[in-house]
């Protein structure tokens, strides 16, 4: 007879604000409902990705989740893994984004706010959102942690096609990629805005 024991969880309560998307008051715009996303609800942001980063080089993936990240900023992501780790967060148009050191995971809830202090995250990589509060950079359109003008011609031919749904150019949220996502990137881009990590 062989018995299988419960497996080790981790729950992670993560706390985050994406830059083009926030709205106000502790608030993000409900994106994938307003973009007519299946099934999406008025209290749903958008789907992020988080990852468990070993804390020592090379920094291995040790495990990874897509979740949905809420109005308020709140997203739960329950793993398979215990132990310490940096965590990522992945988002279709947000700049790749750690945390500012290793966190334990065990099996009881684990809160990581993103949005108290820019130094929340690795490297002080996070943009004032206003009022204290601080969110990630939104941008990175090709992924490849940078923010400059590889990204604006995405954005530029996007405009120029009209596109309109969920997009990832559409940097504010609106449903539409025009020229109102333009000062977002353009800034990012003035600003030599990249990812921070070990």
């Amino acid at each position: 007879t062989i018995t299988v024991g419960p497996t080790c969880t981790g729950s992670i309560n993560i706390k985050l604000y994406l830059e083009g998307y926030y709205v106000g008051g502790g608030f993000m715009d409900n994106v994938m409902q307003n973009q007519s996303v299946a099934g999406a609800t008025a209290s749903q942001t958008d789907s992020i990705t988080v990852e468990l980063r070993n804390q020592t080089a090379p920094y291995l993936l040790a495990n990874s989740i897509k979740t949905i990240l809420n109005t308020n900023g709140t997203a739960t992501c329950n793993f398979t893994t215990t132990g310490t780790y940096y965590l990522v967060v992945k988002h279709r148009n947000g700049l790749e984004t750690w945390s500012a050191n290793p966190i334990a995971i065990a099996g009881v809830s684990t809160p990581y706010d993103f949005t108290t202090a820019a130094n929340k995250a690795y490297g002080s990589n996070q943009v004032n959102l206003g009022g204290g509060i601080f969110g990630m950079f939104v941008g990175d359109l090709i992924k490849d942690e940078n923010i400059d003008l590889l990204d604006q011609g995405v954005l530029d031919s996007d405009i120029s096609n009209f596109a309109f749904g969920y997009f990832p150019s559409d940097l504010n949220g609106d449903g539409n990629v025009d020229i109102l996502d333009s000062p977002i990137i353009e800034n990012n881009v003035n600003n030599f805005v990249f990812s921070a990590h070990p």
